[in-house]
């Protein structure tokens, strides 16, 4: 059953949840609609010549689909198909999995504060509206529709992912499209993200469920000779500051939560003519706002003196390789004890002896986040111990 019927001969579409059925400037249009097709039925005219089809799914889908009326008991006013295939077109095909998200999603999003319910119908005029797999109300009216997709879905056509989602967007809900089929993580038609495929015992289960593929974590950087990454403008360096996605997992429940608090939100991100949709922070989008925006500034790094948040605390661990002049290199960790007491001792705790990015040590050639004077990655106990044999 359907509640949109198309009136072939009138040319306008009946809602049927609508007293007027969309259109009070007939009066008793349904009394007129209804007791025609009766007069039709009792005279055994078939219901392809009562002109009257399906509006909804079928018509979306391109398949002419007649119907005919009833009226229950209690007053209910019901469109039928004539034929069972284009009723089945109606029901959706929710598999365990897809069930088990949807639950998941509503669970993750009741413990966060957030309210959440499945198969919702938000009304978008008198003859549309959307229905969304699982919608979330977060803070200040934000509304994010998730849709679990997990068979093959569309890629053009009214009914497809991007029509669903612009039509979710335009009307103020903030489409979240989830699946566990890696071909997807290729498409860009809207905000994907990806988990595992799964069996529904283990997506039901309140353990850790991780979202492998559509959260992102921005790299904001200066393109100079320090820069790790190509110029994506240019051959050479341009100076200017760019943007380069780096992938991060995130736990599913997480993420239901950090959208409906608006903590992580979709964007777009142009390179060249291509546009790629992910999930970023806040922060990060914040920040992307505003190098689109001609803010080309870096985000602060950390104060003087502070403890870098990626470093240890605990004893460098690297010596350098390198032996002193004249010295066999098999006898490398006597020079390393003879200098550990004459050793330079450096102060690194400016910020500019940090690197975000780990590059190899010029010394030992191995990773390290610090940067010497001169601007070169390098371990301090590998500067200090350079320095030492230097001098002497």
């Amino acid at each position: 059953m359907a509640n949109l019927v198309w009136h072939t001969k009138l040319g306008i579409h009946l809602d049927l949840t609508l007293e007027d059925l969309g259109h009070p400037n007939l009066p008793n249009l349904w009394s007129i609609v209804y007791d025609t097709d009766r007069l039709y039925a009792a005279r055994d005219i078939p219901v392809s010549a009562r002109d009257l089809q399906c509006g909804g799914i079928c018509q979306e889908a391109g398949v002419t689909a007649w119907m005919y009326l009833r009226q229950r008991a209690d007053g209910r006013r019901e469109a039928v198909h004539e034929r069972a295939e284009d009723e089945q077109r109606h029901v959706p095909l929710i598999t365990p999995e897809h069930r088990a998200y949807q639950e998941r999603i509503v669970r993750a999003a009741e413990s966060g504060g957030f309210r959440a319910d499945c198969e919702v119908r938000t009304r978008t005029g008198r003859r549309n509206w959307i229905q969304t797999d699982t919608l979330v109300c977060g803070e200040d009216g934000l509304r994010i529709g998730w849709e679990v997709q997990l068979s093959s879905a569309g890629a053009h056509g009214p009914r497809s992912v991007r029509a669903r989602a612009s039509h979710a967007a335009r009307h103020g809900i903030t489409p979240a499209w989830h699946t566990d089929r890696a071909d997807y993580a290729d498409r860009h038609d809207t905000h994907w993200t990806r988990s595992d495929r799964l069996p529904a015992r283990v997506i039901a289960k309140t353990g850790d469920l991780r979202v492998v593929s559509g959260f992102r974590a921005l790299d904001f950087w200066r393109c100079d000779t320090r820069a790790l990454y190509r110029c994506p403008d240019t051959s050479h360096r341009c100076g200017k500051v760019h943007v380069t996605p780096k992938p991060r997992d995130i736990l599913f429940d997480d993420l239901v939560r950090q959208t409906a608090a608006n903590l992580v939100v979709p964007v777009q991100h142009n390179t060249g003519s291509r546009t790629h949709r992910f999930w970023v922070t806040r922060a990060d989008s914040d920040r992307l706002n505003d190098l689109t925006n001609g803010n080309s500034s870096l985000p602060p790094g950390p104060k003087d003196g502070a403890q870098p948040s990626g470093a240890s605390r605990r004893p460098p661990t690297c010596r350098p390789r390198r032996a002193a002049a004249g010295q066999p290199v098999s006898d490398q960790s006597t020079w390393q004890a003879s200098i550990a007491d004459t050793a330079q001792v450096l102060d690194w705790r400016s910020a500019e002896h940090w690197s975000f990015e780990p590059q190899l040590c010029r010394h030992c050639r191995r990773a390290t986040n610090l940067l010497d004077d001169q601007g070169e990655p390098s371990h301090k106990v590998c500067a200090e111990a350079f320095n030492s044999n230097t001098d002497s």
